[in-house]
């Protein structure tokens, strides 16, 4: 079994990727998600699931993007028309993958890194700021309780919208369910806070840099594609 990279490595190969995905070509950034989205399926079913909603949630921006980059703000060269250029389909397309691949590495990072160990990471890739007098301690302490709280109120209001009924051109039933989300989340009232212990990361190995550099190689040989 392969030994999954350090918590430090895994946020900075994200932010090495993020940097370069505005280089990428179409065909580059299909290959990534097909990438990401083979590590994904290698960890089950659940794991596609959870994929699956991340990207579900942003359906409605990405038809945006492809709207506003084929007919509301095409390329200036762009002859315009209803039927849009090649170009504009190509950028439209591009410019939505980004976010899609962006989506699909955060989710695949949130499944793999409890939000404990990213939120250490982040703390010791931020430790610097120490000299200025940024308490990164209490920084990442709270980036863990924001990661953890995220999908439990995601939940809450999933279960208070299932508990009314909410029909198009109603507003009863959006105001019952907002009223149902403010009721629980009145009568949990200090139980939904814990306290989070940022765990001690142990000190990447060269294994740890060796996949850091392969990302960065990879990375730097898509944007030639």
């Amino acid at each position: 079994m392969l030994k999954r990279p350090h918590p430090v490595v895994r946020i900075l190969a994200l932010v090495i990727l993020g940097a370069g995905l505005f280089q990428f070509s179409l065909t580059a950034l299909i290959i990534v998600f097909a990438t990401l989205l083979g590590l994904t399926a290698a960890r089950g079913q659940q794991a596609l699931r959870g994929l699956h909603k991340a990207l579900r949630r942003i359906r409605w921006l990405l038809l945006s993007i492809v709207i506003i980059y084929l007919w509301v703000a095409p390329q200036p060269d762009s002859a315009g028309g209803l039927i849009p250029a090649t170009g504009d389909i190509v950028l439209a397309l591009k410019r939505a993958g980004i976010l899609a691949v962006l989506v699909t590495a955060v989710e695949l990072l949130r499944q793999t890194t409890p939000a404990g160990y990213t939120a250490a990471a982040v703390a010791l890739l931020i430790s610097p700021l120490r000299i200025v007098g940024i308490d990164t301690t209490r920084f990442a302490t709270r980036m863990a309780l924001t990661l953890e709280a995220v999908p439990a109120t995601s939940e809450v209001v999933i279960k208070a919208a299932g508990e009314t009924t909410i029909k198009k051109l109603s507003l009863t039933g959006w105001a019952e369910a907002a009223a149902r989300l403010i009721q629980d989340i009145e009568t949990r009232g200090d139980d939904s806070t814990s306290t989070v212990r940022l765990p001690a990361l142990a000190t990447p190995t060269a294994l740890d840099w060796l996949i850091l550099l392969s990302v960065a190689l990879a990375t730097f040989g898509l944007t030639r594609i």
